[in-house]
């Protein structure tokens, strides 16, 4: 495949699909409702944007919807609401609002039971969100109605890490905010001198197509798992191994008919071993499906995603110039 078009859009919900639950485990109670999985999109990699205008640190209110986390912002002239996407490479608008745009004849998504065509382009002239202004900007325009329709509020779309690739994140969902200050070559805050920070953990992370990846340990194995703020859910590949499958008690499984022509199915449960930094953070829901095929698109070992359940451990931090995580554990955010 093209490595152009070759990037993951790890969004939960992203297509209209189709549940057919059938229970694993009796006794679970009747509103028990998790997340569907995630849909993928094999688009192409942004170029990187920078932020115009003079900043030192930014504080940006999320509104929590759900488990998805959402900015406000305008896009030439159009006023709504983003998605904070860190599995998105780059900006990826909904197609309802953005209908001018150039559909690509040869890219097409797809999600647990196949591919979907809808992929288009379009050239932004400006977006701003707070004290944050970006320029001329490339994005991918897809369908996001079904998204819209069963939350019940106007997304516009979704805000991805080329955007955000120079900027220190402070991902705080106790404090529904997420903090941004900017570093200069070396990684370092260049207009401050704040206080030592003492996280409860800190890992290396990899930045691969501006997407990043951090490991993590589950059943002795080390995996390789994706940092995504999109995903309703953590998700781990269920081809991971038994002793990482050991480490999992599925509460249910559910039979999926999606845009694409196949069939999938996936299993819900709890993790109840994940190891990062040396630090176990179970126990944690999941969802369980193969991600075997997306894995070989995108050319990386891709083990899983770390969504809503992991951020809502306490603060998360991320210096992508660094390639640094660290997580400052505290009281988790009730769902």
């Amino acid at each position: 495949m093209n490595a152009r078009i070759c990037r993951i859009l790890l969004l939960l919900l992203l297509l209209p699909w189709n549940m057919h639950q059938t229970p694993v485990t009796a006794g679970l109670p009747p509103d028990h409702r998790m997340p569907l999985p995630f849909a993928k999109m094999t688009l192409r990699a942004l170029p990187i944007v920078a932020a115009t205008g003079k900043f030192i640190g930014v504080t940006l209110p999320l509104k929590r919807v759900g488990r998805l986390f959402l900015l406000e912002g305008t896009i030439d002239n159009v006023v709504g609401n983003f998605i904070l996407d860190t599995g998105a490479s780059g900006l990826v608008l909904n197609q309802t609002y953005f209908r001018n745009a150039i559909p690509v004849a040869d890219e097409e998504g797809g999600g647990v039971t196949g591919s979907t065509s809808g992929v288009s382009r379009l050239h932004v002239r400006s977006l701003a969100i707070s004290d944050l202004e970006f320029k001329s900007i490339a994005a991918d325009v897809i369908p996001l109605g079904h998204l819209e329709n069963r939350r019940g509020v106007k997304i516009l779309g979704l805000f991805g890490m080329s955007q955000l690739k120079d900027l220190e994140m402070v991902i705080d969902l106790a404090g529904n905010e997420l903090q941004l200050y900017t570093l200069d070559r070396d990684g370092n805050r260049p207009h401050s001198e704040p206080a030592p920070i003492r996280y409860d953990v800190t890992q290396r992370i990899e930045v691969y197509r501006n997407v990043m990846f951090v490991k993590a340990s589950i059943g002795g194995k080390l995996l390789d798992f994706c940092l995504d703020t999109g995903a309703e859910s953590n998700v781990l590949n269920i081809n991971a191994g038994k002793k990482v499958m050991g480490a999992v008690s599925i509460t249910r499984r559910s039979g999926l008919s999606g845009s694409g022509q196949g069939r999938g199915e996936v299993l819900f449960g709890t993790l109840n071993e994940f190891v990062i930094g040396n630090r176990p953070l179970a126990p944690m829901e999941t969802i369980l499906c193969d991600l075997s095929d997306m894995a070989r698109k995108y050319s990386f070992p891709i083990d899983g995603m770390l969504g809503y359940d992991f951020f809502m451990k306490g603060k998360v931090y991320i210096n992508p110039v660094k390639k640094e995580l660290g997580i400052c554990l505290g009281k988790e955010v009730k769902q």
